[in-house]
């Protein structure tokens, strides 16, 4: 006798599975197997044996069913056509996923869910497959079954639920003053504190992307005018010293104390020539640091070759001369757009920050800098904006920038669920 597959093959009938099926039922509601139990296992075997015609697998359970009615064991037939539900309830959600895992190896429906992964390639249509899996594990092993059928009717969206499961952490501002003062340490070698300007903001592009192999979700800079004042200075002293030199052609060796200070110290602009050559310099080293940083972040791929990372970065409040080059060059640079055809930058999200007495007025020292802030964003996509003084970051420190209210930025490309 041969048996027609729920796939359309043909086998021949295993009555063994019949059989075990039968007992299973009968052990669960009376204990034990009895002498009755294998008999109606055996009588059923026989009168589906005894049809001799090929039969498709739910006619075979259907007919079990029918037989165990007939008797007068109704309640292992109850049993029995639980357990037949519940494996059809299985077998369904197993093909429904492999259905859902297909689509995405094939990139057959892709829906770009957020601006930075690219699901048609190699990277994406794997880690989409893998979210599949992962997203069913979560629902059906880590969350309440409210939780759950919320979720899958779209009342209430669990974010990044592909990683509930792992338990990874989403969406972190990283310590960039620190980093960058002290070097770090990656798994090949170790990275030694940034001297200049342009090392820094390299060094900014590489602990974004290094962060975000290490977890899901974005990474973000709390107040990159401030993070980067020192490293501005360390680049205008080094092009100071080269203006005394090769300007001037200055003897004047006592310089070595001024290390560190800010760019419009008197004691550097006395010598007028070489200053005006440092700051030359370095305006342009920051324009171009800051050009190199855009390009990476939209040029370097993370998670196997299918991500962007999800970078923001918060500027704004910086009223220092260094932090409001950088400012500018992150606005200017943002309205240029990136590469041959000045393209939009995606990434990373620009949030300029709202300050009281900063950049809210025109008599405010960095109002100049808010207006090109609305001036990039009417032609790109960023920056969005903070509110440093809202009530939730009252009692911030004026002096410390690492007080101020900062966030992740939002994604303005469609559809985006990053946040």
């Amino acid at each position: 006798m041969r048996v027609i597959k729920r796939d359309g093959r043909k086998v021949e009938f295993d009555k063994d599975k019949i059989v075990q099926a039968v007992l299973k039922a009968f052990s669960e509601v009376d204990g034990e197997l009895t002498s009755e139990a294998k008999r109606k296992a055996t009588n059923i075997t026989n009168y589906i044996e005894g049809l001799q015609k090929p039969l498709k697998v739910e006619e075979i359970q259907d007919i079990v069913e029918e037989q165990l009615m007939t008797g007068k064991r109704k309640d292992v037939a109850k049993v029995f056509i639980l357990y037949r539900n519940e494996r059809t309830k299985t077998r369904e959600k197993n093909m429904q996923l492999m259905k859902d895992i297909s689509e995405k190896l094939q990139a057959s429906n892709v829906q770009n869910q957020n601006a930075n992964v690219d699901e048609k390639s190699f990277g994406g249509r794997v880690g989409e497959a893998s979210d599949a899996v992962l997203k069913k594990y979560a629902l059906d092993n880590c969350v309440s079954e409210m939780a759950k059928n919320n979720h899958l009717n779209n009342e209430i969206y669990i974010h990044d639920l592909n990683s509930y499961a792992v338990g990874s952490h989403n969406c972190l501002s990283i310590p960039f003053d620190k980093l960058l003062l002290n070097g770090f340490n990656t798994r090949q070698t170790d990275v030694r504190p940034a001297q200049s300007v342009s090392t820094a903001f390299q060094l900014i592009a590489v602990i974004f992307q290094l962060q975000s192999l290490n977890q899901f979700g974005g990474v973000s800079a709390t107040h990159l005018d401030w993070t980067m004042v020192p490293y501005v200075r360390k680049s205008f002293y080094k092009h100071f010293k080269d203006g005394l030199k090769y300007v001037e052609e200055s003897n004047y060796l006592n310089y070595e104390t001024m290390e560190g200070y800010s760019i419009e110290n008197d004691g550097f602009k006395f010598h007028k020539k070489a200053y005006q050559y440092a700051i030359d310099k370095t305006e342009k080293e920051v324009y171009q640091a800051v050009e190199g940083m855009y390009h990476n972040l939209n040029t370097l791929q993370s998670r196997s070759g299918n991500q962007l990372p999800f970078t923001s970065i918060n500027y704004g409040t910086c009223t220092e001369p260094e932090g409001r080059m950088v400012t500018r060059a992150l606005l200017e640079i943002s309205i240029k757009g990136i590469g041959k055809l000045h393209k939009t930058s995606i990434f990373p999200c620009g949030i300029f920050q709202c300050m009281n007495g900063v950049n809210r007025k025109p008599e405010d020292p960095n109002y100049d800098l808010y207006r090109l802030a609305l001036r990039s964003t009417a032609q790109r996509l960023y920056p969005n904006y903070a509110n440093v003084d809202w009530s939730g970051n009252e009692g911030y420190d004026k002096n410390d920038p690492k007080t101020y209210f900062s966030t992740m930025g939002k994604c303005k490309c469609s559809p985006c669920k990053t946040d």
